[in-house]
């Protein structure tokens, strides 16, 4: 399970911004996780709480927050890629992943990201 280095990274990453700002506690973090980052939020949660316990985070609520995938083409499109069905795995569906204009191969430059957007401490 690759979300417990994850978190052990945001968790740092988080408690870090703590004591810069002489934090007393974190009520909440609110983690951005892009759609193909290959992260499961509830995974990643359970690490996060587990990561936390004796710290000032211990007591911190979650949110999560989907960013969708954008891709870019030599042809000029950016933007979102077309819908493709949801039982495709994520190695099919980055595959799959083609030019609504031209119908060429793509780069993937949004949906993969894995950020603390935000925390709430006192």
């Amino acid at each position: 399970m690759h979300e417990y280095s994850l978190a052990m990274d945001l968790m740092e990453s988080v408690l870090a911004a703590a004591a810069e700002n002489n934090a007393s506690v974190v009520n909440h973090i609110s983690v951005k996780v892009g759609k193909i980052a290959h992260v499961n939020p509830t995974q990643l949660e359970f690490c996060l709480k587990s990561i936390g316990e004796g710290t000032i985070a211990e007591n911190a609520e979650y949110s999560f927050e989907y960013i969708e995938p954008e891709i870019q083409c030599a042809c000029g499109y950016f933007g979102k890629p077309n819908e493709t069905e949801d039982s495709l795995d994520m190695l099919e569906y980055l595959v799959s992943l083609v030019c609504p204009l031209c119908g060429k191969n793509v780069e993937v430059i949004g949906g993969t990201e894995l950020v603390v957007d935000s925390i709430d401490i006192d």
